[in-house]
C-alpha cells in the first residue's frame, strides 16, 4: 500500500497505471522510465524489478531522474531480500552510496544502510569490509558536508544514521572523529548527549564526550552530568 504523498501535479494519477504496468516485461518498464511522461515514469519505478535493470542504466537513473523519481527509485532498492547471492546485496550498497553522493536525498541514505543490514543479518563474509568502507565514506561525507555549512544534509545524517547505528563499531569511529574535528557537531552532542550516546556502551560514552570537550564542546563533567540525569 502507497502512503499517500504530496507530489507536483506532472504526477497526478501515476497511481492508475500501477495495474496494468505490473503486466509489462522489464524492457517495457524500462523504456517507460526513459521516454514516458512524469506520471507513467513514476508509476514504473513503482512496480519494476531493478534486479533485471542493467547497472549502466541505474547509475544514468540516478544522475538524471527528477528528484521526486529519484526517490522511488531508491525506494525500490530490494534491501532484506531473502536467498540472494550476497554480491547483490553489495550492489545495492553501491547503487545506494551513488545516489546518495549524487542526490543528497535521504532515501538513497536509508536504502544504503538498510542493505547493510541485510548483508550482516545473512552472515555474508563481505558484511564486514563493507561495513568499514562505508563508515570511512560516510566519516569523509560528512567533513565535506560540514565544510560546505549544509546543515539540513548532516541533519539527515544525524536522523538516518548516528541516532540508529552508533552500536556500531565501525560507523561509531566515525562518528567520533566528526565529533572530534567539528565544534559545532562537538557542542551539540555534548549539549545534548542523550540525543545520540544513550544506550552506548559506558566507555563510548565517555570517550565521545571527552572528544567533544577537546573539540570546544561542554567540559566533560558538565556532559557527563548531563548525560547521567537522563
Amino acid at each position: 500500500m502507497h502512503v499517500q504523498r504530496r507530489l507536483p501535479p506532472e504526477y497526478d494519477g501515476w497511481l492508475g497505471h500501477e495495474p496494468a504496468f505490473r503486466r509489462l516485461t522489464t524492457p517495457e518498464l524500462i523504456l517507460e522510465v526513459q521516454d514516458g511522461p512524469p506520471d507513467r515514469r513514476l508509476a514504473a519505478l513503482s512496480v519494476i524489478d531493478l534486479v533485471e535493470v542493467p547497472q549502466e542504466t541505474l547509475e544514468d537513473w540516478v544522475r538524471t531522474l527528477p528528484d521526486t523519481e529519484a526517490n522511488e527509485l531508491a525506494g525500490a532498492i530490494p534491501a532484506q531480500r531473502q536467498h540472494v547471492p550476497c554480491d547483490e546485496d553489495l550492489r545495492w550498497v553501491d547503487v545506494a552510496r551513488l545516489g546518495y553522493e549524487r542526490r543528497r536525498l535521504p532515501t538513497f541514505l536509508v536504502m544504503l544502510f538498510s542493505s547493510l543490514d541485510a548483508m550482516e543479518a545473512r552472515k555474508c563474509k563481505e558484511a564486514a569490509a563493507a561495513w568499514t568502507d562505508v563508515s570511512g565514506w560516510l566519516e569523509l561525507t560528512c567533513d565535506d558536508v560540514l565544510a560546505a555549512g549544509d546543515s539540513e544534509t548532516f541533519e539527515d545524517i544525524c536522523l538516518f544514521v548516528f541516532e540508529n547505528y552508533l552500536d556500531h563499531d565501525d560507523v561509531f569511529e566515525s562518528f567520533l572523529a566528526v565529533v572530534g574535528r567539528h565544534p559545532a557537531v562537538a557542542t551539540e552532542v555534548s549539549s545534548n548527549p542523550s540525543r545520540f550516546l544513550a544506550g552506548l556502551p559506558p566507555e563510548h560514552q565517555v570517550r565521545t564526550l571527552k572528544a567533544a570537550a577537546r573539540a570546544g564542546g561542554l567540559p566533560f563533567d558538565s556532559s557527563w552530568a548531563l548525560l547521567r540525569e537522563i
